[in-house]
């Protein structure tokens, strides 16, 4: 008697797990955070830099770099990832290079500018 209790209540438990996890596909996904990482620099600010100017000059417009290289010090790397909750990660990149305190070459040919939907 005690084995077809166990069976009856493994029956049940088997059965049950089965129905809750058929219904899973209608159950709301959890909330996923966005991400969102380094210096967002919109073109409007971009296109108020331009070679010849100062290191002290680009701060305040863009801010510090989010990536400085101790073996490439006349090279500032500026990143921003955006990952959204759902959806594909989004990269730009702007690069600026320097000859002592000036700028000398603006790369940005993995600049974009990001638009965050809300």
């Amino acid at each position: 008697m005690a084995n077809r209790a166990r069976f009856k209540k493994l029956s049940i438990l088997l059965i049950s797990i089965a129905l809750i996890s058929s219904c899973a596909s209608w159950l709301p996904d959890a909330h996923r955070q966005d991400v969102v990482q380094g210096n967002e620099i919109k073109r409007e600010t971009l296109n108020k830099i331009h070679v010849g100017m100062k290191k002290s000059e680009i701060t305040p417009l863009i801010g510090n770099p989010t990536l400085k290289d101790p073996f490439h010090a006349n090279r500032w790397d500026y990143v921003y990832i955006y990952v959204p909750g759902r959806g594909q990660a989004k990269q730009s990149r702007l690069t600026l290079y320097f000859e002592g305190d000036e700028l000398i070459k603006i790369d940005d040919s993995e600049y974009k500018e990001i638009e965050i939907k809300e």
